[in-house]
């Protein structure tokens, strides 16, 4: 029989805490850590969970969580606390080996009146175990929060469930988005004095194609004037036009040019981008380009781009996208 433990004795740094005692640590109710560690113990992050999840505090001596308090306060110092009941892990957690066994089909030993029969074995079928994750949840001062998504509130009855789950050590896999029985790291940030802040969306900006309407010259048949062009951009797509750096976070548009041999390109371009930009882009396009003089015109009114410092989103004409004509000189 294996002699008894010391709830707040320090367990060997490179063993895992299980979900076990993070439960018999909620049930014994044994005080917090003392800093006897020196400053340094201030710096470290603390852990607590087991083979299926994992809390990690971090900095959580911001803040008096020793403390009594109501409502959001004591469900964010029932957190902290208990994982600080645990023992620090600078290098995180290790990954606990799983025991080897065998695992694989069988086969019958045969006779006379009986042949030799296969029997499938439970675990050839099974497949490798998902990674393990990591998910980050904020404590903010109405609610938290899991990553950059929504916001869940204390005071919603909705989330009593989820709350008491990770309260309790265990891992709804509703709001983590994990699969069963896949490990998680759940990484704690304290927000005691700030309320929950929508994180900021990435623009991304609208990326498709457009189909002319009509016909581009009256009374002409639009099938005699679409060959063409589908043939310009084929040939214009299989050489590799040159790359324009896009800002993902700074709106953008597409411009199409028409280069003066016929073939036709598109390319995005920021509303930052100038008209020296679209130059630059047309003589990478090909070394033509850059050996007879040309200029670049609008298409109705049809007018010349001399102003090389012009910003696009600045200019009536490009506000939304729009085409550029190559002509020679």
């Amino acid at each position: 029989m294996a002699p008894p433990t010391d709830p707040n004795r320090r367990r060997t740094p490179g063993r895992p805490v299980t979900l076990g005692d993070l439960q018999n640590s909620g049930s014994s109710a044994p005080q917090a850590h003392s800093h006897d560690d020196g400053d340094d113990s201030d710096d470290q992050d603390f852990f607590a969970g087991g083979e299926k999840s994992g809390l990690a505090v971090q900095n959580p001596n911001s803040g008096p969580s020793s403390q009594p308090g109501s409502g959001p306060n004591r469900f964010i110092n029932s957190i902290i606390d208990r994982a600080r009941q645990n023992v620090p892990r600078p290098g995180g957690e290790d990954e606990v080996p799983t025991q080897s066994r065998f695992s694989g089909p069988g086969q019958t030993l045969g006779g006379d009146d009986a042949p030799s029969v296969i029997i499938p074995g439970a675990g050839s079928s099974s497949s490798t175990p998902p990674p393990r994750v990591l998910r980050r949840m904020h404590l903010w001062r109405d609610g938290f929060s899991i990553d950059d998504g929504a916001l869940y509130r204390y005071d919603d009855p909705n989330n009593a469930e989820i709350l008491e789950m990770i309260n309790s050590g265990r891992a709804p896999m509703s709001i983590l988005d994990v699969q069963q029985g896949q490990e998680v790291n759940l990484e704690v940030h304290p927000h005691r004095e700030e309320d929950y802040k929508p994180p900021t969306k990435k623009w991304k900006p609208f990326v498709g194609a457009g189909n002319r309407l009509g016909s581009p010259v009256p009374g002409a048949e639009t099938s005699s004037t679409s060959t063409p062009t589908q043939s310009a951009e084929a040939s214009a797509s299989s050489a590799n036009p040159p790359a324009i750096t896009v800002d993902d976070s700074v709106p953008a548009i597409t411009l199409q040019i028409r280069l003066g041999d016929g073939t036709s390109l598109r390319s995005q371009f920021n509303t930052t981008h100038t008209i020296g930009d679209v130059y630059n882009f047309v003589d990478a396009a090909a070394r033509a380009n850059t050996e007879r003089p040309y200029v670049l015109m609008t298409t109705f009114p049809s007018t010349e781009l001399k102003d090389k410092a012009a910003v696009l989103g600045d200019m009536a004409e490009f506000k939304r996208g729009g085409v550029v004509v190559q002509r020679w000189t």
